[in-house]
């Protein structure tokens, strides 16, 4: 009896791991980082997550490329910090439940030296897009087992990251068919990017780094954001050491517009690049956004709420959801939105094998 109960609880252990997915984290070099000027390592860490019958398999998976915030790097889905859950364990969890699909999840580091480097290709910090879009595209196809193309590729992410998955699939549905933001950074006028705030103010005046981390430790975290977004969408390579050029200036005692450089921060603008892309955004199988009323960034209501009415407009087929949270306080958990509408919205849209 003893023995029949050993090889009972053996065979219970077995079947748990084998419900379990795996975790690993990979390092690519990458040339198309290479000729930044900002000193970005060009060795960035990629944290993939494998279904639990990956390893007891043949099959070839779907993959969704999970994208950071700014601030965050690879591990920001992977770590159980006591507050959150992690990606493992909730794509398990929804494996288990037959309530998602099974799928890798690929989350790259694409944190620069001023925390975020907005998945945008940049003469200061490095070409952002041709990293994820082709270098880490063909990295994952060549060494796991994935479904390469399309109809089987996501991408989605949060904040910086949610900027990064609409941007990215607006710029290549041949690559990502499917795209997920939530609560996206979507850089326009609105909200706080004004002249008006006093934090646009703070960004303006500080000249150096040192001003800079000044801003960071008093938590003015919406100035030292902008310095990010200026290295990514108006740098200039002319303008060191930091290598910006900056939207507005300061007039008398009031901050003013830059028209040229302003300019370049419209024309990252999702919805002024939404007439310019309308050809490629009805190309994707699933495109879906989402805002917290209370996010604590006003303008990423403001400017969700008007990229879903451009899209409207255009004829693009969307879904835009608010709900009742703020930047993240209902992402996790297996009641938070991850679980209940990002991963199944991913799941439903996808091509297996």
């Amino acid at each position: 009896m003893k023995k029949l109960l050993f090889i009972l609880m053996f065979a219970n252990g077995v079947a748990h791991a084998q419900n379990k997915g795996i975790v690993q984290t990979d390092t690519i070099i990458s040339a198309a980082l290479s000729h930044n000027v900002t000193h970005e390592n060009v060795k960035r860490a990629v944290t993939i997550y494998l279904p639990p019958g990956y390893a007891t398999s043949a099959k070839r998976y779907p993959v969704l490329y999970l994208l950071h915030g700014i601030g965050d790097d690879n591990m920001d889905f992977a770590e159980n910090d006591g507050q959150y859950t992690t990606i493992q364990e909730l794509m398990d969890t929804g494996v288990a439940a037959h309530r998602i699909r099974e799928m890798i999840i690929v989350t790259p580091d694409e944190k620069t030296n001023w925390y975020g480097s907005f998945y945008t290709n940049s003469s200061a910090t490095g070409n952002w897009d041709d990293f994820t879009a082709i270098e880490l595209v063909n990295y994952i196809d060549t060494r796991y087992r994935t479904i390469a193309r399309a109809t089987s590729r996501a991408i989605a992410g949060h904040s910086m990251g949610g900027y990064g998955a609409i941007s990215l699939a607006m710029k290549h549905p041949d690559i990502f068919s499917i795209a997920y933001g939530m609560n996206s950074a979507l850089i326009g006028p609105g909200g706080e990017i004004n002249p008006g705030d006093p934090q646009v103010k703070e960004f303006v005046l500080a000249k150096t780094a040192k001003d800079y981390n000044d801003l960071f430790a008093k938590k003015q975290y919406v100035a030292v954001g902008l310095l990010t977004v200026s290295q990514a969408f108006s740098p200039n390579l002319s303008n060191p050491p930091l290598y910006i050029d900056k939207p507005f200036y300061m007039q008398g005692n009031k901050v003013a517009i830059n028209p040229a450089t302003y300019q370049k921060w419209l024309d990252h603008d999702v919805i002024r690049m939404a007439d310019k892309y309308k050809a490629n955004l009805l190309k994707l199988r699933g495109l879906k956004f989402d805002s917290g009323y209370e996010d604590e960034y006003k303008f990423i209501p403001i400017n969700s709420r008007a990229f879903s009415k451009k899209l409207t407009e255009l004829g693009i087929p969307h879904m835009f959801e608010e709900y009742n949270g703020d930047h993240r306080n209902r992402l996790w958990g297996l009641n938070g939105r991850i679980y209940q509408e990002l991963l199944p919205f991913i799941s439903d849209h996808m091509e297996g094998q």
